[in-house]
């Protein structure tokens, strides 16, 4: 006995619901892995809610700019996720590679604390220190012999050499703290010479 129907009208419908099959499994594919990635870039930077800087003059007599960073309230953030940006004299430069490691047996935040693969950009704006103890400034938080965290109540300096760059009074300084796996920028301070 043979059967009345016709199984020719099978193969479009199946390829059709293969063909739906498939349009939806690579889709949730691209949602999942979109959103996954969206989800590591929206990731908020720390939020440092009160800092202070200051700029002062060497009292060691090189007439070099000290600058002071002071982290007051908000998040604590690891130094190895810093970099400083230091606008000065129409010049650019970053401290990077933090913290600064010992290299040398006088390279402590006393004497040497950075040396040149520390900076980038204009590498003679910043100084890496002065030996012999003739230093009035500290490294702080960046230099690897401290807790190399940069939380309430922690602070860091930087010099700002004079003969690359003879700040006046009423000259600006910005210094940006930025935090690198989010590249948000959670301390931004415009010091003024006097």
């Amino acid at each position: 006995m043979r059967l009345l129907g016709s199984s020719r009208g099978v193969s479009p419908v199946v390829s059709n619901i293969l063909l739906v099959a498939i349009v939806v499994v690579l889709a949730a594919t691209v949602s999942v892995v979109a959103f996954g990635f969206a989800q590591e870039t929206t990731q908020p930077g720390p939020i440092v809610g009160q800092s202070s800087g200051e700029l002062t003059s060497d009292v060691s007599g090189s007439d070099d700019q000290i600058v002071r960073i002071t982290h007051v309230a908000g998040d604590p953030i690891d130094v190895s996720n810093m970099e400083i940006v230091v606008r000065a004299c129409g010049q650019r430069a970053r401290i990077v590679n933090l913290p600064a490691p010992t290299t040398r047996t006088t390279s402590t935040p006393t004497y040497l604390p950075f040396d040149s693969g520390n900076f980038e950009g204009n590498q003679n704006l910043l100084s890496t220190g002065q030996p012999f103890g003739r230093q009035s400034w500290d490294a702080g938080v960046l230099h690897e012999d401290t807790s190399n965290t940069f939380t309430a109540g922690s602070s860091f300096e930087f010099r700002i050499k004079n003969d690359a760059c003879g700040l006046d009074a009423g000259d600006q300084v910005v210094v940006q703290v930025v935090h690198t796996p989010t590249n948000s920028v959670p301390i931004k301070k415009t010091l003024t010479a006097t």
